[in-house]
């Protein structure tokens, strides 16, 4: 009997490549090569994303592995600039800039003289592509801290691609009470385990979008701690340029 090398019988290695994006509301996005190459809507930044070749039937073989990040620099003709370029197995990136982007894996295989690039340069590459939002910061103008679960908690009402952020409150005489750092969380109107007073408070945020605009918000904060009827009182604000 003829017995033929492990290599020839073999079959041909290759990849699959898929991504796991999380976004800033942890919410877990999934992609697989071929048929969830592109996030339809556009994402909100900073979108953390761990991108793995996944190979196939390559025992034996030698694998170099080849990433590259681009990022579309024009908004009319596609011009793609590289922002990172890997040779590592998989790759793990965080998006905190606005813009389209594709992200292209290639792996070449190698053993007793053979060479195997996949995808060939008669397919198509394998880019995972999506796009980063511009970004938006809005917080409202009254918070009723009443228990009721009704707009209890100081916090930006709409927000989009928030890359950096900080927050903080000041009564009326300049003492800081509460600061945070994460645009999902706000102050829930305690100070040592208690309500504070109703009345009049400061707020200032200081955060950077993904599309590069600097937030320097100040304003005034009314608090309501007393049940009352919510839907009587106007918590809308327009921070947002």
């Amino acid at each position: 009997m003829l017995l033929l090398p492990v290599w020839v019988t073999a079959q041909t290695p290759s990849i699959i490549p898929e991504v796991t994006y999380t976004n800033p509301e942890g919410m877990t996005l999934y992609g697989r090569y071929p048929d969830d190459m592109n996030l339809q809507e556009v994402q909100n930044a900073p979108l953390q994303a761990f991108f793995r070749s996944n190979p196939q039937d390559y025992a034996g073989w030698s694998t170099h592995y080849d990433w590259v990040v681009y990022l579309d620099t024009t908004s009319t003709e596609r011009s793609y600039e590289v922002l990172l370029h890997r040779f590592d197995e998989d790759l793990e990136y965080n998006f905190v800039q606005k813009g389209r982007y594709k992200v292209r894996v290639r792996a070449t295989f190698t053993r007793d003289g053979q060479t195997v690039v996949y995808p060939s340069e008669e397919m198509d590459s394998v880019c995972f592509t999506f796009e980063i939002s511009r970004s938006r910061l809005k917080f409202p103008n009254t918070f009723t801290p009443n228990g009721d679960q009704i707009n209890d908690t100081l916090r930006a009402k709409e927000f989009q691609s928030i890359v950096e952020f900080r927050a903080t409150v000041f009564n009326r005489w300049g003492k800081k009470l509460y600061s945070w750092d994460d645009v999902n969380t706000g102050w829930d109107g305690k100070i040592g385990g208690s309500y504070v007073n109703d009345g009049a408070y400061y707020l200032v945020v200081n955060a950077k979008g993904a599309d590069g605009h600097i937030y320097h918000i100040k304003k005034t904060i009314n608090v309501l701690t007393t049940k009352s009827d919510d839907s009587s009182i106007d918590p809308s604000g327009g921070d947002t340029p």
